[in-house]
């Protein structure tokens, strides 16, 4: 990894103390990134530290990204430490299996809240910051398959999961248009997994149990091909999926 251009540079990754998270911190932090992980459970990012192999170590604060005021608080404290940040990694995300019609609204509002609207204000708070800086710098969005199309399954417990992911892909498309109109050196790049093997799936029981699944260190890699491509190359979209069949 001597040519990795993000070598010693920071990285923030929100959503990070479990699953895609985590795996992609230590993948980062192990390429010898800096990494803040951003999550409610803050003993679990500090925990992979044990892990990292690399020259990278891994920071964590804490903080529920529903709640404006902390996020801000957050994004303020990184940059006050850190001073700089290179690379956001766009990863939280919360998941209700159910019908619809059978969907309070006090589910729905928390579904937009974490997943577009916590998203949205990350990029503000990021780009905001990139804007005033002036260095080279990557934002990568952890979409869903679901994002860009909606799989016939045998129960659809999908509810309004698919709707917040769709209006991800919208986001990467129309920052990635103001990334341009400002004339910044920010790429982004939206990664969209189909089903990983998580804890976020647990929310589905037995009924996935059987369907081929990803392993959250291939997103880790995603994260990682995408953020080594050349200054001047930008990989807008990834989608993955595991084979069928295949160990």
């Amino acid at each position: 990894m001597e040519s990795f251009y993000w070598r010693n540079k920071v990285a923030v990754i929100t959503g990070a103390s479990v699953g895609i998270g985590a795996n992609t911190a230590l993948t980062l932090a192990n390429a010898g990134m800096v990494v803040v992980g951003l999550a409610r459970r803050v003993e679990l990012i500090e925990a992979l530290n044990e892990q990292v192999t690399g020259e990278g170590k891994i920071f964590a604060r804490q903080c529920d990204l529903s709640d404006d005021e902390q996020l801000i608080s957050a994004f303020n404290w990184i940059r006050e430490r850190f001073f700089c940040i290179h690379v956001l990694i766009c990863n939280a995300g919360i998941l209700k299996a159910n019908f619809l019609s059978e969907s309070p609204t006090k589910d729905i509002k928390e579904l937009f809240d974490l997943n577009v609207v916590a998203t949205a204000s990350c990029l503000r708070e990021t780009l905001k910051h990139m804007a005033a800086v002036k260095v080279r710098s990557h934002i990568i969005v952890i979409n869903s398959v679901l994002g860009h199309r909606i799989p016939e399954v045998p129960v659809p417990l999908f509810s309004v999961y698919p709707a917040t992911k769709h209006a991800i892909t919208a986001l990467c498309q129309t920052v990635r248009q103001e990334i341009h109109f400002l004339k910044l050196n920010i790429k982004l790049t939206s990664i969209c997994p189909g089903m990983v093997d998580t804890d976020f799936l647990n929310v589905y029981s037995q009924a996935v149990d059987a369907l081929p699944k990803l392993q959250p260190v291939d997103v880790a890699k995603a994260v990682l091909y995408a953020l080594d491509t050349p200054d001047g190359v930008q990989v807008e979209d990834i989608i993955l999926q595991k084979m069928r069949n295949v160990e």
